[in-house]
């Protein structure tokens, strides 16, 4: 009995393999003899007769029948039969099985030799099923396929271990980390005359901090991405070639940012991605001192992704986790697979979520753990934070960031009790008051790193870069506005502009509202909309320009969130009108000059004037000074000449070209002043500098110099249609302010009945005439990470010798833009920024 059942598991087997095959059917006769008779040794005759008379419908009836008779004859007889006559019932049911094996085995011969003439029939049904069936007889080339003699030899080739896997990783890691360390080193950049290569020359920058707190922390991050990868892709080198091609671009991009901006690439920097830009619009703004490092950086990542790539073909191991969607619960292999296939990536996206969010929470146990590692955040300088705790560090811990801290008394009774507050104030201050804001068009020019040179320490020019500005301030409010920026941020100086707000009030990790808080706002309040009532609901009195990408800062959609009608820039539908370059001796620029700018606002309003509509509310942000600082002027800079600067002289040829475009912005403007003046309709302009640029790398090495490195020029200048023609503030309320103020310093200067709102912000500026927080970093600037606050003379204000209005004053303001950034919009809808009626 073992010997048989040997034998037919052996006959299954050789079936098995030969299904399907041509071979099968010139063996099935054979195979099929050679079973029944193992069957007729071991069952009585009468089954072995009724199997055959069912089974075999192509055997002879004659067999069948007589098969069948004898069995009977055998079952009735009711005797014990003699060996002999066993011998004979064995030998007659053999018989029987040959004949229908015969018949059978005469059936299929038949049909094999009709199967010749039938193979070009066959062919063209194949040629059919491609078409009819393309998975099947894609599953019958490919079996055809593994039966070649190279398959059986690819088959073959090794699976790498996990602890190679592991080995490969560690190494990754170390080298990832220590790009990280090196792109916020602002000692070593790439030299290209260098004896060592660009690999090199990194990793021998930077492999001696890798023990550093911020090169563990780094490890510990970039250990958290790598899992992420591998884990959700389930395959080991594509992970890695998708982790390392991350890794890689965003070091190179850290080097760049960092070295013309001291900062590395933060979570707000994506919207460039995800809401417009792109990097060849973000590239442009690289000089050509760092293009040697994307050419590079951009062909070792290439490299590196083929070698991945390769890796993962030539490795046998498909999946890093084992799983079987097919067969999820065939066996306990696939069901264990299966779990850890599914756990895996949500455990690990858990885990690299909940230690970025750990890192802004002081008392979190990740917190404690990574601060005895050396974790110590420096919220008010990212650039510091980044070289004290690593890159990646940085990035993770702003991925979700807390605006403002909660405030534990925020309810509608307090917010109607501030309401109620400064509608008293509003009502005492409109009593010496006549003019309606909204009766004026007012213009806010935000001109791009407009600042004058020869304030900032040891830099100095013989001539005047600006003298058409500076003439200003015999007949309009002119002074300096303390930005919170330095090389950077100008959407941060426009947002506050826009809204009144401060980012003084947001936490140190708020660094760009318009891309971390404004999209997930659902309505914002900006003063726009005060004209936009006005018209009666329209906002085609608001209008806004910027020769640039609508989406940069994510203003395409915050100007919608703000309820303008249009934002006219370079890709906007329909575009800017006016987009012209200045091209010099030497070269030609590519940001659109202010002559160009400018016109675009003379147009509208020109329009707006001819047609009698009702006054606007027009917001330009200018890009003629935009970095870089190409020499394009040759011998007609004159400013190379008077330079009388303190500085090494490749920065005083940056700073000379800088002075140039400053100049020229100077000329624009009075034209464009001068054009407005002769429009019969009351324009107020509101003109200001965002922030300096990020050039004067002498000035900002010294702490000293850093109050001096954050203010820029402003001016609030009518025309003369307008009753505050030559209207000019006191120098107690124009000295000096911040972006946040300039509305309710229009009002005033318009003599224009305020909402309560713009009464909380005019009593503010009565008291602490500038405040700010500064985001970037160039110096020193308030070590502790506090506000800072200056006085109508410049100096900074301790907080702690405020008066108790002046605390009541911050108090209220901070409860105000908690309410309007974080919680329920109570005051908008209790009409706290409604103007009063006419």
């Amino acid at each position: 009995m073992e010997r048989q059942y040997r034998m037919s598991s052996s006959i299954r087997r050789h079936h098995r393999q030969h299904t399907g095959t041509r071979l099968r059917r010139l063996h099935d006769a054979k195979i099929e003899r050679i079973r029944r008779r193992h069957r007729a040794d071991r069952l009585p005759a009468p089954v072995i007769a009724a199997r055959i008379a069912t089974g075999s419908a192509s055997a002879s009836a004659h067999a069948t029948e007589t098969a069948i008779s004898r069995g009977k004859d055998l079952e009735g007889s009711g005797k014990s039969t003699t060996r002999n006559e066993e011998s004979t019932t064995r030998s007659t049911t053999e018989g029987v099985a040959d004949a229908v094996d015969g018949a059978n085995g005469n059936a299929q011969n038949s049909g094999d030799n009709h199967g010749d003439a039938q193979n070009g029939a066959n062919d063209h049904r194949d040629a059919v099923d491609w078409r009819k069936h393309p998975i099947r007889a894609w599953r019958a080339q490919y079996g055809r396929y593994k039966q070649t003699r190279f398959y059986q030899t690819w088959a073959k080739r090794p699976k790498f271990s996990y602890g190679a896997y592991l080995c490969v990783a560690f190494a990754l890691l170390l080298i990832t980390d220590m790009m990280l360390l090196w792109s916020t080193d602002t000692k070593h950049m790439y030299d290209p005359d260098a004896e060592y290569s660009f690999f090199r020359q990194i990793l021998d920058s930077s492999y001696h901090s890798l023990s550093s707190a911020a090169g563990i922390l780094n490890f510990f991050a970039l250990g958290m991405v790598y899992l992420v990868c591998v884990t959700v892709i389930n395959r080991f080198w594509l992970g890695t070639a998708i982790f390392g091609a991350i890794a890689g671009i965003y070091a190179f991009a850290c080097k760049i940012k960092y070295a013309m901006r001291t900062e590395p690439i933060l979570p707000s920097d994506l919207g460039f991605l995800n809401g417009g830009g792109g990097g060849e619009n973000v590239a442009s703004f690289v000089t050509d001192e760092y293009k040697p490092i994307i050419d590079h950086g951009v062909t070792l990542i290439i490299w590196f992704v083929a070698i991945c790539l390769l890796l993962q073909f030539l490795d046998r191991r498909g999946a890093f986790i084992h799983c079987s969607w097919r067969h999820p619960f065939a066996n306990a292999k696939n069901i264990f697979g299966n779990i850890c296939r599914i756990a895996a990536p949500v455990m690990s996206v858990w885990l690299i979520m909940t230690y970025a969010a750990a890192l802004s929470v002081p008392d979190s146990s990740i917190r404690e753990f990574v601060k005895d590692i050396g974790y110590s955040p420096v919220i008010w300088n990212v650039g510091d934070d980044a070289r004290a705790n690593g890159a990646a560090t940085t990035f993770l811990s702003l991925t979700k960031v807390k605006a403002m801290d909660d405030e534990p008394d925020y309810n509608e009774e307090t917010m109607q009790a501030i309401h109620d507050r400064y509608t008293k104030q509003a009502q005492e201050i409109n009593t010496t008051r006549n003019a309606t804001l909204t009766d004026t068009t007012v213009i806010n020019v935000l001109s791009e790193t407009l600042s004058d040179p020869n304030r900032v320490p040891g830099v100095h020019f013989n001539i005047d870069p600006m003298p058409n500005i500076h003439a200003l301030s015999n007949t309009a409010t002119t002074g300096l506005m303390l930005s919170p920026g330095y090389g950077g941020g100008t959407a941060n100086i426009e947002f506050q502009q826009m809204t009144g707000l401060s980012m003084a009030n947001f936490n140190g990790s708020m660094l760009s509202p318009y891309q971390q808080l404004l999209p997930t706002r659902p309505e914002v309040f900006s003063f726009n909309q005060m004209w936009n009532e006005a018209c009666g609901g329209d906002d085609s009195c608001s209008v806004g320009f910027h020769p640039f990408l609508q989406r940069f800062y994510l203003r395409n959609a915050n100007y919608r969130k703000f309820k303008f009608s249009h934002l006219y820039t370079l890709d906007s539908d329909p575009k800017i009108k006016h987009a012209g370059t200045y091209e010099g001796k030497s070269g030609k620029s590519g940001n659109v000059t202010d002559e160009q700018a400018y016109q675009n606002v003379i147009d509208e309003v020109k329009t707006n004037a001819q047609a009698d509509k009702p006054a606007q509310f027009i917001e330009l942000v200018t890009m003629q000074n935009h970095a870089p600082y190409p020499g394009i002027y040759g011998d007609e800079n004159e400013f190379f000449a008077a330079d009388a600067s303190n500085v090494p002289d490749g920065e005083k040829g940056v700073i000379g070209n800088y002075a140039k475009g400053v100049q020229r912005t100077d000329e624009a403007t009075k034209q464009f002043l001068d054009e407005l003046d002769a429009i019969d309709k009351p324009i107020t302009v509101v003109f200001y500098g965002d922030h300096l640029p990020g050039i004067y790398t002498t000035a900002a090495n010294d702490p000293k110099n850093s109050i001096a490195l954050h203010e820029t020029d402003y001016f609030i200048w009518s025309n003369s249609a307008s009753a505050a023609h030559d209207v000019k503030l006191p120098e107690s309320n124009a000295a000096y302010s911040s972006s946040n103020y300039f509305m309710a310093q229009t009002a005033q200067q318009l003599n224009a009945r305020v909402s309560p709102y713009l009464a909380l912000l005019t009593e503010l500026h009565n008291e602490i005439p500038a405040l700010s927080r500064a985001v970037t970093s160039g110096g020193t600037w308030s070590p502790d990470g506090s506000v800072t606050y200056l006085d109508n003379e410049g100096k900074e204000m301790d907080p702690k010798q405020f008066s108790a209005k002046a605390k009541q004053l911050l108090s209220d303001y901070r409860m105000v833009q908690y309410d309007m950034m974080m919680g329920k919009n109570h005051l908008r809808s209790m009409g706290f920024m409604d103007l009063p009626k006419q």
